[in-house]
């Protein structure tokens, strides 16, 4: 029987977001949510989700794309804010010292939801940004001093996957889950855990998760979702009009059902 890892992306980014993962987990399938350690509702995370969910598994989503830095002005953010991509950050040239700033801002991350979650399940990178090699050996360096036991692994593989999503998978997706396969390939890696949802990234229903999961013998499988319940306007404080865009698709509502779905029954689920 397969394993699941149910886990919910982006906890602490927006309200519509965080009560979503609460329902999720108290009433669904949800096991595990990445918290936001630098977001305008990191705070209503801890006092709304947190304490009303003390079995959903805790890990660190870093964040370097978006929102305030918890470390200030500095060479990787001018201004005090994150403000890049994956794209940018894989091309920066990052020298010892640019090397040092990323690794003082993602410590200080994890030390913040630390501070309210002591027992981190996981560590991953909001925009898959722990991927980068350079970055990934900083975050799996952190995870080692802090004993977190699990780094996400994007080892999706290509041909099973498509076979299940080929009729939905953007192209975008395909070019996104071959480039983030070659870096992984310079990253240190585990093979603990199967990762699901590159190729349907933020897309997922139930016609193509199910027959792909099925298919699978005795394995772990991370399935990555984010859910959320609609957008409102006190949403967009501190949001970039991309993001805006992204919380405003039906999708979220669709991953937020999926959650729900019973035939996760037929399934472990990781605690």
């Amino acid at each position: 029987m397969n394993t699941l890892i149910i886990n919910a992306d982006d906890l602490g980014f927006t309200e519509s977001i965080n009560l979503a993962i609460k329902e999720a987990h108290l009433h669904g399938y949800l096991t595990h949510a990445s918290l936001m350690a630098n977001t305008v509702y990191f705070q209503h995370a801890v006092d709304e989700v947190l304490p009303a969910c003390p079995q959903l598994n805790i890990g660190v989503h870093v964040n370097l794309t978006c929102s305030k830095t918890l470390t200030g002005k500095s060479e990787i953010a001018p201004d005090g804010c994150f403000r890049g991509s994956f794209v940018s950050w894989l091309f920066m040239k990052k020298n010892k010292r640019i090397l040092n700033l990323i690794e003082q801002e993602i410590e200080a991350q994890i030390v913040k939801v630390k501070s309210v979650s002591p027992n981190i399940s996981h560590i991953d990178g909001h925009e898959h940004i722990h991927i980068i090699p350079s970055i990934n050996s900083i975050v799996r360096k952190l995870a080692d001093k802090y004993k977190i036991p699990r780094v996400r692994e994007i080892n999706e593989n290509f041909f099973e996957s498509f076979k299940y999503n080929f009729k939905t998978t953007p192209m975008v997706n395909v070019v996104k889950l071959g480039l983030l396969k070659f870096l992984s390939l310079f990253n240190r890696n585990s093979g603990n855990e199967i990762f699901y949802s590159i190729l349907n990234t933020c897309q997922i229903d139930e016609k193509n998760l199910f027959p792909y999961l099925d298919q699978l013998k005795g394995e772990t499988v991370e399935v990555m979702l984010h859910p959320s319940l609609g957008f409102s306007e006190k949403d967009t404080k501190d949001l970039d009009e991309r993001f805006i865009t992204f919380f405003k698709s039906t999708y979220r509502k669709q991953e937020y059902d999926l959650c729900f779905n019973p035939q996760f029954k037929k399934y472990e689920r990781k605690d």
